[in-house]
């Protein structure tokens, strides 16, 4: 049939291989590990931004379905658009501090960065994403912004994170590390931007209708409602649930998905990607001064198919 789909043509979603997308990945995560602070902390405050608007959202949302049906039904309709924010930052480059368990971490493994610069990034990335939660949680808490219902409702979603026992928030965690991380290595062998969209869309749906125990949006989740003060939970459960979360995440992320990325690039045929490789003058292999096809290092724009 003229015009269709062979076998063996590119899939219009990725048609590249574990290894050039490990590959791809190593050097978009040293690209990122050699920002100065000023970059790190513009993408991290933006990060966090993108995700506040992302609870807010869920918030309007769900308070405005309780109206017409129960409470966790208008959740999970309402989880349906908690993705914006992740479109927001795949689409605009911001970043989270759990969306750099993977690609960073591949480049330290692979000798071309320090972890010392990992552990920079990560703090300085956090810090930032929770200054620019914080900072729109309480403009949105002032009398007025929002309705009441939606003030309430960023209540229910706050205590419904304070509430759990550690083993749970922690298990929870796990779980919200893994998919994001997921995520990340999803977005990284995206060929188009509508496929990354609907990556983002999804993603931000399986953390939501869950309330999985993500640590950035968790801290959004709870310090809105604190600010709100229609929540039950205090500042003492805001850092108890952040420090289990950031552990979860790391668990999830690095542990697991991490750790079976590179088990499955290292198995494949022929494949040398993996290993140590540092990088020998330049900012490339060889030599190349540019790895990714692309001046800021982002990945290579994919060739259209007839």
């Amino acid at each position: 049939m003229c015009g269709g789909p062979t076998w063996g043509s590119p899939s219009p979603m990725s048609a590249r291989d574990p290894s050039e997308i490990w590959e791809t990945g190593v050097d978009e995560g040293e690209r990122r590990l050699g920002r100065g602070a000023a970059g790190l902390a513009a993408t991290g405050f933006a990060g966090g931004a993108d995700v506040f608007f992302s609870i807010l959202v869920l918030a309007v949302t769900s308070a405005g379905l309780q109206e017409v049906m129960p409470e966790a039904p208008a959740h999970v309709i309402g989880s349906l658009t908690f993705g914006i924010g992740f479109a927001f930052i795949t689409l605009g480059r911001a970043e989270l501090f759990t969306e750099n368990f993977l690609l960073p971490v591949g480049a330290v493994w692979a000798g071309r960065a320090t972890l010392g610069s990992l552990l920079r990034m990560w703090a300085l990335t956090m810090l930032l994403n929770f200054g620019g939660l914080a900072l729109f949680a309480a403009l949105f808490s002032i009398s007025g912004v929002v309705s009441p219902s939606v003030l309430h409702t960023a209540g229910t979603m706050a205590d419904t994170l304070g509430d759990r026992s550690a083993l749970a928030a922690f298990a929870s965690a796990i779980a919200a590390g893994t998919i994001m991380t997921l995520f990340t290595w999803v977005v990284a062998a995206a060929e188009s931007a509508g496929a990354r969209l609907a990556a983002s869309l999804l993603v931000g749906f399986a953390l939501a209708v869950p309330s999985l125990n993500h640590a950035v949006v968790g801290f959004g989740e709870m310090i809105f409602g604190l600010l709100a003060g229609t929540s039950a939970s205090g500042w003492g459960d805001l850092v108890r649930n952040v420090a289990i979360a950031i552990a979860g995440n790391l668990v999830g992320g690095v542990g697991l998905v991490f750790g079976t990325r590179l088990a499955q690039v290292r198995g494949e045929p022929g494949s040398e990607s993996g290993g140590h490789q540092p990088r020998h003058g330049g900012n490339g292999r060889s030599g190349d001064a540019t790895p990714t096809g692309a001046p800021d290092g982002s990945p290579p724009v994919a060739k259209a198919h007839s």
